[in-house]
């Protein structure tokens, strides 16, 4: 018993002294800097953070449609000024907010050029998942498109999560892509792009 008692503590000690050299840079989290590390944005890349362009996507929307990116820029076969998307997982708090859209953003700038505003559903899981989420929640017919990411591609292509707002003008800059939080962020960024 005592052998083997020791046998296994000595398993231990080789076990942790093969481990720990793996285990060199840990401390480094124990006392932050505070300093961004994260790589730097080149504006005009492709990318999902402001300044940066967004790589094409297409997804199919509520009704069966196609919805292209590259079809709502400059140059696109149905063009807009500016292109909302809001990140929903149809939560009381995304309903909220998608609420405030509908009552506030977008009677406000209804007349200042053309923008397409859409519900992008990543939770659903199936395009007709996503028309029974648009339907139950009274946006069937809207001002909305509602567009089904049912691999989450787009969310994971733009950093995107429950509640994220990203705007993008006709070239496919991104302007704004962050939380909703009160709806200033993104009021601000349509009072500057718009006409």
């Amino acid at each position: 018993m005592y052998y083997a008692r020791n046998l296994s503590g000595l398993g231990l000690l080789l076990t942790l002294l093969l481990v720990l050299p793996g285990c060199d840079g840990l401390g480094d989290d124990l006392s932050p800097s505070g300093a961004d590390r994260r790589a730097e944005v080149v504006a005009g890349s492709i990318g999902a953070q402001p300044s940066q362009q967004a790589a094409d996507f297409r997804l199919t929307t509520s009704t069966g449609s196609d919805f292209t990116l590259s079809a709502h820029l400059q140059g696109g076969s149905d063009p807009a000024d500016v292109i909302v998307l809001y990140f929903t997982m149809w939560c009381p708090v995304c309903l909220a907010h998608s609420d405030y859209l509908y009552s506030q953003i977008i009677p406000r700038f209804r007349n200042r050029g053309r923008v397409v505003y859409a519900l992008v559903d990543y939770v659903s899981g199936s395009v007709s998942g996503s028309r029974m989420q648009e339907l139950a929640n009274g946006y069937a017919g809207s001002d909305f498109v509602t567009l089904a990411d049912v691999d989450q591609a787009l969310q994971h292509q733009l950093n995107a999560t429950m509640a994220t707002v990203v705007v993008i003008d006709r070239t496919g800059t991104i302007l704004l892509n962050e939380d909703f939080r009160d709806g200033s962020a993104l009021t601000a960024s349509l009072e500057q792009q718009l006409p």
